[in-house]
């Protein structure tokens, strides 16, 4: 079975042992193993919420959601940050962080409503640097958040609307990863692509997709597929866990969660 046939059959075959790009961990370490989460969190809006209201934002929920899936580090997109639309004192990442107990780390993309929009990421472990490149996009600019932790890169993005955008944003991605060869890379986010368009098969040229092929969107009745988790810089994994979590009522993604063992 080639890498393509094993990740289109992973979906609900429990645990699958891959052969990804030639790099390895240093032989002095035990197998890294993660619980990776990815979540497009919508301003803490379920379906239908209004944007325009704080009080529609119902980050209890979202963090009861995160804690379901005990991940050990999330990438969250559609991030408000002391906005009048979510409540200028709301620094939404933090507040989940404290009610699930993770360390924030939040990348701005605009200012939106007298402060700031972007993605964010919780973990249980203190990332060792953080960086980030900006991407252009249509309606406003987007961001990819670069966390370097002990033994691997997260790279978490929300990609532009438009496929030419998506096309020219995997080049950044591609150049960021580029940098850094010395770990592996995690990368997700919501990539507003579909699995057969050219930026996603771009990606899969040199990443190896570990999500499910399974949709996404909207969250009260998906019908496609646009967040996704991706590795590079692995030589053999170990695919313990690969779904889409049931949750139709939190926001307007469904999150999706993959556990692996990286050699």
């Amino acid at each position: 079975m080639n890498r393509r046939d094993a990740i289109k059959g992973l979906y609900g075959l429990g645990a699958l042992v891959v052969t990804a790009t030639p790099y390895a961990l240093a032989e002095t370490h035990a197998p890294l193993k993660l619980r990776i989460l990815s979540y497009n969190i919508q301003i803490g809006r379920g379906p239908g919420g209004s944007y325009s209201d704080p009080t529609q934002a119902h980050l209890d929920r979202t963090a009861a959601r995160i804690a379901d899936a005990k991940p050990d580090v999330v990438g969250l997109q559609e991030v408000d940050n002391k906005t009048g639309r979510s409540g200028t004192d709301v620094d939404q990442l933090g507040v989940i962080a404290e009610l699930t107990g993770f360390i924030p780390t939040f990348v701005a993309k605009k200012e939106q409503n007298g402060g700031v929009y972007g993605v964010g990421v919780l973990s249980k472990e203190k990332p060792v640097s953080v960086a980030h490149a900006f991407i252009k996009g249509s309606a406003h600019r987007r961001v990819l958040e670069i966390c370097e932790f002990q033994r691997y890169y997260f790279f978490n993005t929300h990609l532009p609307l438009t496929e030419e955008l998506r096309v020219a944003a995997v080049d950044i991605i591609n150049a960021e990863a580029a940098k850094r060869l010395d770990k592996p890379i995690i990368l997700l986010g919501d990539l507003n692509a579909e699995p057969d368009s050219p930026e996603i098969k771009k990606l899969q040229e040199t990443w190896t997709q570990i999500s499910p092929n399974a949709p996404t969107f909207p969250a009260d009745d998906p019908k496609v597929q646009i967040d996704y988790i991706f590795l590079k810089n692995v030589k053999k994994f170990n695919l313990l866990e690969a779904s889409v979590i049931d949750d139709s009522t939190t926001s307007d993604h469904r999150p999706v969660l993959c556990e692996v063992e990286i050699f």
